[in-house]
């Protein structure tokens, strides 16, 4: 086209919805899932949209598409007009409608992956807002990020936020439904093939949260500008600044904790391993003052 050649004009393409099938069978598989709720609260709010990609991948990147689904649910409680707008789902749309949650868990079953964009939103809701044996299932399942787990501007890129990256890689696409942003999150991936190999090593990657219980007030500032955050105690860990560091900078993180903050003293402090199995499910922070 005429216009792709001019400097003062871009053209972008519609994110594409297939992906042409190029191996017979991928060693491994990865589901890309996306929801639509009634509101951003896990505790309170309802899934009113799922939609789901199943994906074929190997050490070279993903190269087909094994199941595609899109499922509408009606709420207890009407969807608000806020919600409406920012989706598109009106409250005629899921009237009627249920999640066919024995597919899912059929589709879902063996994938060795579970990728959403924002993995701490979509993950709690999927553990939180399903049947038990749906609940149990992503229990059990290694979650990554597209949004997070991605150094986006390591990439070439000023955020991370779904449309935009779509956007500066050429495409366009129709947000905010379920499976149009699936699609949309394979694209971010199948164009940026280095994001995926990004993603796979984070997943692998485990991490150790610690808590400095009984630290001394004074010692606050050198807390916070390491990076520590402040927990009060009423949501899973004990009152205590508390932080999230790599496996391999673990030692060194003990070590300054025993003697910038301790003083020298040997000290056991509640931690837990934090990995792809419990990563942006809240459940990473369940932790009792003893643990």
């Amino acid at each position: 086209m005429l216009v792709e050649q001019q400097d003062d004009y871009k053209v972008l393409k519609r994110v594409p919805e297939t992906l042409a099938d190029t191996a017979t069978k991928a060693p491994f598989t990865a589901a890309i899932i996306d929801l639509e709720t009634t509101g951003l609260s896990s505790d309170q709010h309802e899934i009113i949209e799922i939609g789901t990609l199943v994906v074929g991948f190997d050490q070279m990147g993903i190269n087909s598409v094994i199941f595609t689904d899109n499922q509408l649910q009606q709420p207890t409680e009407p969807i608000s007009q806020e919600i409406t707008d920012i989706t598109g789902i009106t409250n005629d749309d899921v009237a009627g409608c249920a999640i066919d949650w024995q597919l899912l868990e059929d589709a879902l079953r063996d994938v060795n992956l579970v990728i959403c964009h924002n993995a701490r939103f979509d993950r709690q809701f999927l553990e939180k807002q399903t049947p038990g044996n749906i609940s149990q299932l992503f229990q059990q399942k290694a979650f990554g990020c597209s949004a997070s787990d991605i150094p986006w501007r390591s990439l070439g890129f000023e955020g991370a936020k779904l449309e935009y990256l779509n956007l500066k890689m050429g495409y366009f696409y129709d947000g905010h439904r379920a499976l149009v942003d699936c699609w949309a999150t394979l694209n971010i991936l199948l164009q940026t093939p280095a994001a995926f190999d990004h993603l796979k090593q984070s997943v692998r990657q485990k991490q150790h949260l610690i808590c400095a219980i009984n630290s001394d007030f004074d010692k606050k500032d050198i807390l916070k500008q390491r990076g520590y955050r402040w927990s009060d105690g009423t949501k899973g860990l004990p009152k205590a600044w508390y932080t999230v560091v790599a496996e391999q900078d673990y030692e060194p993180e003990m070590e300054f904790l025993q003697q910038q903050i301790y003083s020298g003293r040997e000290v056991s402090l509640p931690q837990q391993m934090v990995n792809a199995f419990n990563r942006y499910s809240g459940r990473e922070y369940q932790m009792s003052a003893t643990s």
